[in-house]
């Protein structure tokens, strides 16, 4: 029982530690009578929750069915229990991998192409608000108290502008874990995880001289390099002061030599082989292939990959895994148990719904979304936006409990490709693949993202 207890108190304190990152938004604004489809659907969406007119919906999503990431699980289970409860609405759904989910949104939005439902990255709000095709949400989020108290605060800060909510979270991430396997680390002489960069590298060529991949890195989507190690790395350099400046546009600069420090640091593990060749050929799944294998001893990824690996890992890799951050660096001004974390992701509507599509859309992401939703993500070692309801503690895998405990001592700060804006995000992103592959020097490509962020 104690011990049930503590796994309790370690997720409620992993899913508290995002509130301390928070910035006060959290879809509690006042309500604006401009915002007419968020109030048509506030009023109707509470009327028709059991109105059976037929009603068919549009759903563009990154959960595919077979998909082992937790979050795909509790999205598809809480889809299916919804679909059997409301059969009068009928969902198409057009699921994607990840990758090709960011880019057909992007697509779709370019053509205004939208379907009824999709997921909007922190980074696409602005240009979707600009563009028309969302809405604020906070009035129907505030119309439901239970919905809008289950949600964790500082859940919906990656989806605020100019004090309104454009996005339901599903989610809170940590996006820089690095999972690595202790065995690997045993067998080449590091007996504990490096605590600073210079036993880092170190233990990168003890590694190597044993003909392990240190780090396996899947970057062909060109997000994992930045949202999975830079974002917390610049954070080493920087510090969050440094963000909170270049958000603001208070006076830091990408050109500033801390964040070159951090580019540079990235560069110089590619040089040294830390990585594999093929690093923008593979994917993030990939990138967990040769993990599994047992021929590379890391990868860094986002808390998400805790429910592949305990999935597809094989037992002895699985029982083999423990979690780390990037340690501390010499000179850095932030803190060494600092992590990007945040929402990343929310649902959002086409702001041309209106009537009952409308408020069947706002009740399929409440159910998607909510604190019922959050019980089964737990359950389904993810990690939710919204506080859960009556967990089952023995469903909790050693893993998830592993990370609780180290999330428990985080500190998050900003996940880049979450707050800045989606064009900086991609030049910083394919300067990243250049940079890893000594195509580009840091300097250089500092002054790129200085250049469109001057724009």
């Amino acid at each position: 029982m104690k011990k049930a207890l503590k796994c309790l108190s370690l997720l409620m304190a992993a899913l508290m530690v995002f509130s301390l990152a928070a910035c006060g938004a959290s879809a509690g604004g006042e309500t604006n009578s401009s915002d007419s489809a968020a109030s048509g659907a506030q009023q109707s969406t509470a009327s028709s929750a059991g109105s059976q007119a037929p009603v068919t919906l549009t759903f563009t999503h990154m959960f595919p069915a077979g998909d082992t990431e937790g979050n795909a699980i509790a999205f598809r289970k809480s889809l299916d229990k919804f679909k059997s409860e409301n059969p009068n609405i009928t969902i198409n759904e057009e699921p994607l991998s990840h990758d090709n989910y960011e880019t057909k949104v992007r697509t779709l939005a370019a053509g205004n192409e939208l379907p009824d439902i999709f997921i909007v990255k922190g980074s696409m709000t602005s240009m979707f608000i600009e563009n028309k095709l969302i809405n604020p949400v906070d009035d129907v989020i505030n119309r439901d108290p239970e919905w809008k108290e289950a949600f964790l605060q500082g859940a919906f800060d990656d989806f605020v502008v100019d004090g309104k909510s454009y996005g339901i979270p599903f989610q809170m991430l940590n996006t820089h874990l690095i999972y690595y396997n202790k065995k690997l680390f045993s067998d080449a002489g590091i007996t504990a995880f490096p605590s600073n960069w210079s036993e880092f590298t170190d233990a990168i060529n003890k590694l190597k001289a044993k003909g392990i991949i240190p780090i396996s890195l899947g970057n062909k989507g060109n997000w994992v390099a930045e949202s999975c190690i830079l974002s917390t790395l610049g954070d080493r350099y920087t510090g969050t002061d440094w963000f909170k400046s270049i958000k603001e546009k208070k006076g830091a600069k990408f050109t500033d030599p801390e964040f070159i420090s951090a580019l540079k640091a990235l560069q110089d593990l590619a040089k040294m082989d830390a990585f594999n060749t093929d690093l923008n050929s593979i994917d993030n799944m990939q990138q967990k292939t040769a993990y599994y294998n047992g021929k590379a001893a890391m990868f860094m990824e986002g808390n998400w990959a805790i429910s592949n690996v305990i999935n597809d890992a094989p037992k002895d890799i699985l029982d083999n895994t423990e979690l780390a951050l990037l340690p501390a660096v010499d000179g850095g001004k932030g803190d060494a148990m600092a992590n990007s974390a945040g929402a990343a992701w929310a649902y959002n509507v086409n702001s041309e719904l209106k009537g009952d599509k409308l408020a069947a859309a706002y009740k399929i992401l409440k159910a998607v979304t909510d604190a019922d939703y959050a019980t089964v993500s737990v359950e389904s070692n993810a990690f939710p936006a919204s506080n859960p309801k009556n967990i089952d503690k023995s469903k909790l895998a050693p893993l998830s409990i592993k990370y609780l405990d180290l999330a428990a001592k985080i500190k998050p700060v900003p996940i880049y490709d979450a707050q800045l804006s989606a064009d900086l995000i991609q030049v910083m992103n394919t300067g990243l693949q250049e940079l890893l592959i000594d195509g580009i020097s840091p300097e250089d490509l500092a002054k790129k993202i200085q250049a469109e962020y001057e724009k």
